[in-house]
């Protein structure tokens, strides 16, 4: 009888040693935000980046600032076919926190009235 209780709080204490780090790492994906304009090539952009995309940054940081930036940026349905990212002009995003997508100068990119796309500064 004893050598079961034992044994069941050995389990109990190593399932709930288990399941928090687990209960880390989903607080830090749920902190994760599509950051635009930080990474620096296509292995590391995401999927899709729309034209509706494209025009909310170049409305955000005005269409010079845009060319010198992501001047040769299109609009793609996969990170595949990404490219370089912002080191050569095109506009992908990735997935990072909110704290490092503001420090590196990154946007994100929300629906606003109409469902158009509207681009703000992290």
């Amino acid at each position: 009888m004893k050598k079961q209780t034992l044994l069941r709080a050995a389990l109990a204490g190593l399932t709930a040693g288990l399941a928090a780090p687990h209960a880390g790492l989903a607080e830090d994906k749920a902190s994760d935000v599509k950051c635009y304009g930080i990474n620096g090539c296509g292995s590391q952009a995401k999927c899709a980046v729309s034209a509706a995309d494209i025009e909310a940054v170049r409305a955000l940081v005005g269409s010079k600032q845009f060319e010198s930036r992501f001047g040769k940026s299109e609009a793609h349905s996969c990170g595949s076919h990404a490219k370089c990212g912002s080191a050569s002009q095109i506009l992908n995003w990735v997935n990072a926190s909110a704290a490092e997508c503001k420090a590196q100068g990154g946007f994100l990119i929300e629906e606003g009235k109409g469902k158009k796309k509207v681009a703000r500064k992290a």
